[in-house]
């Protein structure tokens, strides 16, 4: 959260992209970008078979503008380690 609100007071940034560092991207040609809704974009990971482990899922990748993070609070703090942050940002 801090690491968030601390870069729109250095550049003007509209758009958020939180990737989880054991990802890796298998196109370069994907395009990290902010659509009107937040958006999951890591649909495909080879460790799952290129299938997701359950529909609602937000974590890995995901996409959302400036406003949208503000708009929920940014990440819980009620979290610590690996695991439910992203998802709770979703329902919220």
């Amino acid at each position: 959260n801090i690491g968030a609100l601390e870069s729109v007071k250095l550049y003007p940034y509209q758009c958020f992209v939180f990737h989880d560092i054991d990802l890796l991207p298998e196109d370069d040609r994907n395009l990290y970008s902010c659509p009107q809704q937040p958006r999951h974009m890591s649909v495909a990971i080879n460790t799952m078979q290129y299938k997701l482990p359950y529909n609602d899922i937000f974590g890995g990748v995901s996409a959302l503008t400036v406003e949208q993070f503000r708009k929920v609070n940014g990440f819980s703090n009620k979290f610590w380690g690996w695991g439910g942050e992203d998802d709770d940002m979703s329902n919220r």
